[in-house]
């Protein structure tokens, strides 16, 4: 038993030790897509060596070590050595422990030891070139002087050399070290399923030439003489500080002309209005609305589905299903749960468009595909660990096309419209998403393009469980985009004393973000934002709506993308 004098001094001592890394972000493209992802590393802290036998001695009483020395890294310690150590430390210290020691899984809220991240580590060892570095030699013709390094060079003390800017030794060469994160040949936003861990830095045998890229991986549970570890641990969330710069404002950039007009839409809220009166006005705009977009002749049926096909990607399991949306009549959607799911039920993102196969990034078979790209909506998703559900358009369900399906839905329900059916199916699909065990039906968002784009703003307008929507260029104003056409509503809607200007109040103060790109959406789509946001004003939350013009045409940017899915993240809590 350590006394707590010590331990006391034991853990000051060792405090000292450790290098603070302050936060940083940097772009990432995830998969093929295209799409930069904005990756985000809090501050954290990292042992300024790599563990010591001495050190792993105290806390566990063994040195495995092959090349021995008190102040050489240890080494001959699988990842599972590295995490148990981990947590015996954090005990010692009166720390809360991170690891499940059954399933390797972190607890993200402890506070006592860890591995780094391979991102963490990255940003310990920072961008300049290893001085002096503990590393092998360049030659491949002959293995004599490969193994003369083996047998005689081996490890030599931590800190022999310099530490880096960050304060931080032998982050190159010495021992390779242990990261926490399952190994991806491409790294993504999140590890993705693998039975190896990654493994960086290069040890004292490593050929000098590759000093830059050392990155490896080993089954979890190997042991061997060229392979340590360092420790890592979170800073309190006191201690990262505020960002520095507004993260509104990307959001929020009016161009001239723009910064409080109108351009004569109607009010929504009438001078004077109080919050407690916009209920009442509220539930006006919604039967107005029900009204143009007509109404089915069923009720709706208990949520159901039938699987039709599973699949088992990298990344994460798909299901493709049909959601039963009329008595008679099943829709085709998929399910895309990512492998690194937690116990806790996740948030959910929901993609529509013509078919499924583009929001997934994945030919499924349905009429329409587009490799992976700025649309992969859901793969996106999933890479971010929200479950993803992408959902066919019953334009491309209901018929054999889109004559034949308004044909039938006008035999089948002659007082509806196409918006009133993908409204009731987007609330449909609401309902099942309440039924997963899987997912946090107080965090659903949906984003869409165009068509998509569309459907998102009438799911999140009539859906109030709809926490936070993205539409990018479906046209913000009725005037702005083809809402004539029959299969959304048919040349009434223009002679309507109504405009889209009003969902946005339906939705408020529930989140929604306008992406344009001066196609179906431009900057007079402002008159819009700045119309809706006195609701939002009027409810406290004037930072809920915003608005993005990338300006480059009717596809989205990446950089619209990565915004876009930004601010999902933020406003159903999953960053």
């Amino acid at each position: 038993m350590i006394g707590p004098l010590l331990l006391w001094l034991a853990s000051s001592a060792l405090a000292a030790e450790f290098a603070s890394i302050p936060s940083r972000s940097f772009d990432r493209q995830v998969g093929a897509t295209g799409v930069p992802a904005r990756v985000t590393i809090p501050a954290f802290s990292i042992s300024a060596t790599e563990v010591t036998q001495a050190e792993f001695e105290r806390v566990t009483g063994r040195n495995p070590a092959h090349y021995r020395g008190s102040k050489r890294p240890v080494e001959n310690v699988s990842w599972w050595d590295a995490i148990r150590y981990c947590n015996r430390r954090s005990e010692l210290e009166r720390l809360r422990s991170c690891y499940d020691l059954s399933s390797g899984e972190r607890d993200r809220s402890c506070d006592g030891y860890r591995l780094p991240t391979e991102d963490e580590w990255e940003s310990a060892r920072g961008a300049a070139a290893a001085q002096g570095a503990n590393l092998g030699v360049a030659e491949t013709r002959s293995v004599e002087p490969l193994m003369a390094l083996v047998r005689e060079k081996g490890t030599r003390d931590v800190a022999s050399e310099a530490a880096n800017a960050n304060g931080v030794f032998d982050a190159t060469g010495n021992v390779w070290e242990w990261c926490e994160d399952s190994f991806n040949a491409a790294p993504g936003i999140a590890p993705p399923f693998g039975i190896e861990r990654t493994i960086r830095g290069g040890s004292f045998v490593s050929a000098p030439s590759r000093s830059r890229d050392y990155r490896a991986s080993m089954l979890p549970d190997t042991r061997s003489r060229f392979t340590g570890f360092r420790v890592a641990r979170s800073l309190p969330a006191a201690a990262i500080g505020a960002p520095a710069a507004d993260w509104f404002r990307v959001y929020d950039t009016r161009p001239k002309g723009f910064e409080t007009a109108t351009g004569g839409l109607s009010r929504l809220a009438p001078e004077g209005l109080a919050a407690a009166g916009w209920p009442a006005r509220r539930n006006e705009l919604r039967a107005k609305w029900m009204k143009l977009l007509g109404e089915p002749s069923v009720k709706p049926p208990a949520p159901a589905v039938r699987l039709i096909a599973e699949f088992e990607e990298e990344d994460y399991r798909g299901r493709m299903l049909l959601l039963q949306v009329e008595p008679d009549f099943w829709e085709k959607i998929y399910v895309m749960i990512p492998r690194t799911a937690s116990k806790k039920p996740l948030p959910v993102i929901l993609t529509p468009y013509y078919d499924v196969d583009t929001p997934a990034g994945r030919n499924l078979g349905g009429r329409l595909y587009t490799p992976p790209g700025v649309r992969s909506f859901a793969y996106l998703a999933v890479k971010r660990g929200y479950i993803a559900i992408a959902i066919r358009w019953f334009g491309e369900s209901y018929g054999e096309r889109y004559q034949e399906a308004v044909a039938n839905l006008n035999l089948r329900h002659p007082k509806w419209t196409g918006m009133g059916k993908w409204a009731w199916d987007a609330q449909r699909l609401v309902d099942y998403v309440g039924t997963m065990p899987e997912a946090d039906p107080s965090r659903i968002g949906i984003v869409g393009q165009s068509l998509g784009g569309k459907m998102a703003l009438y799911a999140a307008a009539f859906d109030d469980r709809i926490k936070a929507a993205v539409s990018s260029e479906g046209g913000i104003g009725l005037g702005f985009s083809n809402y004539e056409d029959y299969w959304y509503f048919g040349r009434f809607i223009k002679s309507a004393d109504a405009d889209q200007h009003e969902l946005l109040g339906l939705i408020a103060p529930r989140s929604f973000l306008l992406i344009g790109g001066n196609s179906a959406d431009s900057d007079k789509s402002w008159h819009y934002i700045n119309e809706a946001r006195s609701v939002y004003t009027l409810l406290g939350s004037p930072r809920n709506i915003g608005y993005f013009n990338h300006r480059t045409g009717h596809t989205p940017s990446p950089e619209s993308v990565r915004l876009g899915m930004e601010w999902l993240d933020r406003f159903l809590d999953n960053r």
